[in-house]
């Protein structure tokens, strides 16, 4: 049973990635810290208002929808939902909470990892066994609490550490926390010289599969395609090797002709994030966290756009994540039950949904008060929802309390 995605999160492309690796040769995170009086002194929150339409998407000045970042959300509701929603502004009150020590997951505790003189960071994604390769050895990692203030805020735990299969161990690796494998990056700006050098230090035909692409921008007014395969492109970029790296902090993809590929990796422990063929001879990707441009030749460039246009089918606008809204009419030990009623143009419209709360991303927002029954929320996740197990959101991944107002839409500075 398929179900409606009730809002999605906007954007194809981690914006925040894309935007912000353009402007600099790494990208950076902006946080603001405000005080909550309603959470409890443990943690603290770190917030941005923002805003979501139903059913209309949010755009900035230049007609792109804006992207999901990684403390925020802005979503809108799919028109597959036939008109079931209101007109509704949805505003989230916070979507990150810097947690206490407590609270935290193994894989968010641990994220600093030095192995042969390199240093390492967590990227906080898993990756599947059967791309983890040899063990390497048992090495400590640590971690910090930013609740604490003090020294004693430092905590070490000691990790099995493999290598990955598609990747060279001078710039990822794997730790085994809880009986997963999370990747660790290597953590300093070290771009090779020519895409060859990349070659070398990851097998990109094998950690990367190129699927779906879309050509006018990323945002849902642009088009989009799914590849039928995408080996031919491989080895058009294979033959490139001598192609050299591009520092120019100013480039920009505007004004410029190109296919975005959608980059989901477990082996380079990234979400959909960006791969640009410009036209006139770049690939740019934010896939290594920083800018990584190649002159490629606007030849090879062609062949690649060429490829793309005619082995695809058209496809629907695919959003970066998707998400559930409504009211929290229950909480029990297994899971939180929400309830979209108010969302509704006809309340016999309305749908439940189940968020279990084995998750501590999940659970510690019930846990700790942040959440209750009575509460809107909105709940983003990845994956699909199961129809046939109560509407239950096994993937989700965040979870933030929300207002809900119709009439004329104020956007939030």
């Amino acid at each position: 049973m398929k179900l409606p995605k009730i809002t999605r999160a906007v954007g194809q492309i981690d914006g925040d990635l894309v935007d912000s690796a353009e402007n600099s040769a790494r990208a950076q995170k902006k946080r603001a810290w405000i005080k909550w009086s309603s959470v409890a002194a443990c943690f603290a929150v770190l917030a941005v208002c923002t805003a979501v339409i139903l059913p209309q998407l949010l755009r900035d000045d230049d007609g792109d929808a804006h992207n999901n970042r990684p403390t925020t959300e802005q979503s809108g509701a799919s028109d597959e939902n036939g008109g079931k929603y209101k007109d509704i502004l949805i505003q989230t009150e916070s979507s990150a909470i810097v947690w206490a020590w407590k609270d935290l997951t193994t894989y968010e505790k641990y994220t600093l990892l030095k192995l042969d003189g390199i240093e390492y960071s967590g990227s906080r994604r898993s990756i599947a066994k059967e791309l983890v390769g040899e063990l390497i050895g048992t090495y400590a990692i640590d971690g910090y609490d930013p609740i604490s203030f003090t020294q004693d805020g430092y905590y070490t735990e000691q990790f099995e550490v493999y290598s990955l299969k598609y990747a060279d161990k001078s710039r990822f690796v794997a730790a085994k926390m809880d009986g997963e494998y999370y990747v660790f990056k290597k953590d300093t700006y070290d771009p090779p010289s020519t895409l060859g050098e990349l070659f070398e230090q990851v097998e990109l035909s094998e950690a990367i599969e190129l699927s779906r692409f879309s050509e006018g921008g990323d945002g849902p007014d642009g088009k989009h395609y799914m590849l039928k395969d995408d080996a031919y492109i491989w080895e058009i970029i294979g033959g490139c090797k001598d192609a050299s790296f591009v520092k120019d902090d100013s480039w920009r993809r505007t004004e410029r002709e190109y296919l975005s590929f959608s980059v989901t990796s477990q082996t380079l422990g990234v979400y959909r994030v960006a791969m640009y063929i410009t036209a006139d001879g770049y690939l740019w990707t934010n896939a290594f966290d920083y800018q990584y441009l190649f002159n490629i030749g606007s030849d090879a460039a062609g062949k690649i756009i060429k490829y793309a246009k005619e082995n695809s089918s058209k496809a629907d606008y695919e959003p970066y994540r998707s998400s559930v809204c409504g009211k929290v009419v229950e909480i029990n030990e297994e899971y939180l039950v929400i309830d979209d009623t108010e969302l509704c143009k006809d309340p016999a419209d309305a749908s439940t949904y189940r968020v279990p709360l084995g998750d501590k991303r999940i659970s510690r927002y019930v846990t700790n008060g942040v959440i209750k029954v009575g509460n809107t929320v909105q709940v983003s996740y990845e994956g699909e929802i199961d129809g046939e197990n109560g509407n239950t959101v096994g993937s989700a991944v965040d979870i933030s309390k929300a207002i809900f107002s119709g009439g004329e839409v104020l956007i939030p500075e």
